[in-house]
């Protein structure tokens, strides 16, 4: 009643109709367009193996004073630091954290005992040629250090080898969407939306989405005399989710 009363009396009852039935048109979502799309996903990959490792490590001490911690820690430091200017090729490629001192604790039947001052530090090393890889680790193995925290191999032109896995998905996306189409009789229009993200499929990593182009190793082998390190392929991957028109 409102929406008729604000129509001019001027026009007639037919006219009143028509301009509901287009104002009820106009709210409506245009579900002929909605439905001519195409979504479709791709994947791309590219493989190439590593061009350099980085190797962490750490001393760690625990002495009945702090002073005698800290200068143990302090003096394989300098060891692995020393050995590894003969292996790396600028300054930056030796990275050392800051020394650490704190009271150390064991539990014996329940009681709390105390052990001594602990000192730790870590030193993370960059090998640019994998091919002095071996040596350098057995001539590590040989100093004082406590633990190999992580061994990593990755490559230089990690950024660029992803873009192109992005593209390669983008591709195959293109082709699947053509071949939809083909099937379909319709011809492919215009790209609607792209996204190369999507969510994890492991919740417990802490993140809700990463962008889809990830490095795997595949594979680490030790074995043969002293310490053998054979790196694997690492594969870039991606995958690109796109909608397409159809015309």
């Amino acid at each position: 009643m409102t929406l008729l009363s604000s129509i001019p009396q001027q026009i007639g009852s037919g006219a009143c109709i028509l301009l509901l039935l287009l104002g009820f048109a106009s709210c409506q979502p245009n579900i002929s367009q909605e439905k001519r799309q195409v979504k479709v996903l791709g994947y791309g990959s590219v493989t190439t193996y590593p061009d350099y490792a980085e190797i962490s490590v750490e001393a760690s001490f625990t002495k009945d004073r702090m002073k005698v911690a800290v200068q143990e820690v302090q003096s394989v430091t300098n060891e692995v630091m020393t050995l590894a200017k003969r292996y790396t090729k600028a300054p930056e490629d030796v990275r050392v954290s800051s020394i650490s001192a704190n009271k150390a604790y064991d539990y014996v039947n329940g009681r709390e005992k105390f052990l001594g001052y602990n000192s730790s530090q870590s030193v993370t090393i960059k090998i640019s040629d994998l091919k002095q890889l071996e040596a350098f680790m057995e001539e590590l193995l040989k100093t004082r250090i406590n633990s190999i925290q992580r061994l990593q191999y990755s490559h230089t032109k990690a950024d660029s080898l992803r873009r192109e896995a992005s593209a390669l998905a983008l591709a195959d996306a293109t082709k699947a969407a053509d071949q939809l189409c083909k099937a379909t009789n319709v011809t492919r229009g215009e790209v609607l939306e792209i996204s190369n993200y999507q969510n994890l499929e492991n919740s417990n990593q802490g993140q809700l989405a990463e962008q889809n182009v990830n490095v795997g190793l595949y594979g680490k082998g030790f074995g043969g005399d002293g310490f053998k390190i054979t790196p694997e392929l690492l594969r870039f991957k991606g995958t690109c989710h796109v909608t397409f028109a159809l015309e």
